[in-house]
């Protein structure tokens, strides 16, 4: 499968996509997905479906997000997020495993992330896709 203009969604634009029908990142998100674009690891998974209260509604949600394209993050990816971890902490910046990993895995198949989050902004050469998807 190429991986050739993927775009792995951090869970905050999940978030705004379930919750905030009108959001910029909900018009944004469906148009990925409508282009097949859309990315997602376990974690972000996890985070998403956590947030919800009942059940059934984690279980439609998963079942919404089981279409996208989805990656295991690997041995050198938790490696590399861990040295990332490593080297923002050296310069004062605690970053969310989660985070971490995202970025990681995002370098590793050439992936944008989508996300509103200002701790990636602080990751170096990593490809941000924003609000308004072209």
């Amino acid at each position: 499968m190429t991986t050739f203009g993927l775009v792995l969604v951090d869970t905050v634009i999940w978030s705004a996509f379930f919750s905030k029908p009108a959001s910029p990142e909900k018009l944004a998100l469906d148009v990925l997905i409508d282009d097949d674009r859309v990315a997602l690891i376990g974690p972000i998974l996890a985070e998403v479906l956590r947030g919800f209260r009942r059940t059934d509604q984690a279980d439609w949600v998963a079942s919404r997000m089981r279409l996208v394209h989805y990656f295991e993050p690997t041995w050198e990816d938790w490696r590399n997020a861990a040295a990332l971890g490593r080297q923002l902490a050296a310069s004062g910046h605690d970053i969310p495993l989660t985070e971490l990993v995202l970025a990681s895995l995002a370098q590793r198949i050439q992936a944008s992330v989508f996300t509103s989050d200002p701790h990636f902004d602080l990751i170096t050469g990593l490809k941000r896709c924003r609000t308004t998807v072209t």
